[in-house]
């Protein structure tokens, strides 16, 4: 699958939080933001449209939103937003 050198120089690409592999997935250890990027044939796919994003406060799938940099929980409300920057999200 991945090897170690490769996971301890991974980032999610949405919060720069680190990853942990769990299963076929990376998962974002940053509760607030959760991800889980799918690995397909030995790669990572590290593209945030494609991300399984789960609400921290209710586990739900959460709605991207690029016109606003944000990630919304249709669910209960729940938003985490970030600037591109690579500047820490809000």
């Amino acid at each position: 699958m991945i090897s170690k050198d490769l996971l301890d120089i991974l980032a999610c690409p949405l919060c720069k939080g680190d990853l942990k592999l769990e299963g076929a997935k990376l998962h974002c250890a940053n509760p607030s933001c959760g991800c889980r990027y799918a690995i397909v044939d030995d790669i990572p796919d590290m593209l945030i449209e494609e991300a399984e994003r789960p609400c921290p406060k209710c586990s739900a799938q959460r709605k991207w939103e690029p016109e606003n940099d944000a990630l919304a929980c249709e669910k209960c409300g729940e938003r985490f937003a970030w600037q591109r920057s690579g500047a820490k999200a809000k």
